[in-house]
This record gives structure tokens, C-alpha cells and sequence, in this order.
């Protein structure tokens, strides 16, 4: 059990991590809608829906509804890192809650995910990158 000076040093870390998490997160959620919403984009048909007030948002595609929601969790090292989990919806037959995968991110948007390449990671705090997440998980989804 921690002291009372352990706590509050320690959850003070917490809330001002958390802020910054929540903020990234926000940024890949906007990365993402704005992209699927630009005219240019050559996918059509995926929808996004901000829920950030809730701690997620949504994308529709394909008659599925992929849930991305966000929790702060502490690492292995001990440090908070966002915690990103996706889940499929599904509402017939029956209310059904699918995990497609999850990753975790830094304050400063590195993730866990290897990039295709095989060497980089994939930072969430670049468009590219975001949109890449997001097409991935909806196509891992459509396997579901």
C-alpha cells in the first residue's frame, strides 16, 4: 500500500498524463474524420462518428460499426500510456461486442504497432499513420 506522499505524487503524474493522452487521442480521432471526409479521399463509404466526451468514436463501413475507445493504463515500466481497444458492434441477431485489437501509444503518439515496413512503429499523431490504423483494424473487422 502507498503512503498518502506516494499518492499524491503519483496520481498528480497520472492526471496530468492522462490530459495529455486524452488530447493525442482526440488528434487521431480528427486525423481520421477528417481524411475520411475530404472528397479526395479514395475510399468511399466509412463514416466517423466523435464520441470524445465518452472516451471513443466510431467508424462505420460496410454495414459494420467498429468502436475505438480510449483508457489510460499504466506500462510495464510504470509509466500511463493510452490504451486504444477496437470492438466490432453487432446488433442482430443478437447485441454482440467483437474485439478486432488494440494498441497502446505514448504522450507523444508512438504506438506499439510495427509499420508495414517491419522497422518503424506507426505514430498516431500523423495522418498517415492514423488513417492507416483506422483502414487496419476495418479490415480486420470484415473477418469478424
Amino acid at each position: 500500500m502507498l503512503d498518502w506522499n506516494q499518492l499524491h505524487k503519483q496520481l498528480g503524474s497520472v492526471s496530468k498524463h492522462h490530459s495529455q493522452l486524452a488530447a493525442k487521442f482526440l488528434s487521431f480521432a480528427r486525423y481520421v474524420q477528417e481524411q475520411v471526409t475530404d472528397n479526395t479521399f479514395q475510399i468511399k463509404g466509412i463514416s466517423v462518428s466523435l464520441h470524445i466526451e465518452d472516451g471513443y468514436f466510431t467508424t462505420a463501413f460496410a454495414g459494420r460499426t467498429l468502436r475505438f475507445s480510449f483508457s489510460p493504463t499504466i506500462s510495464e515500466n510504470g509509466s500511463l500510456v493510452g490504451n486504444v481497444t477496437c470492438i466490432l458492434t453487432k446488433d442482430f441477431p443478437e447485441k454482440l461486442f467483437v474485439p478486432v485489437g488494440e494498441f497502446t501509444f505514448t504522450g507523444n503518439g508512438k504506438t506499439n504497432i510495427v509499420g508495414p515496413d517491419g522497422c518503424d512503429l506507426i505514430n498516431i499523431d500523423n495522418d498517415a499513420h492514423a488513417i492507416c490504423v483506422t483502414l487496419n483494424f476495418i479490415h480486420e473487422s470484415l473477418s469478424k
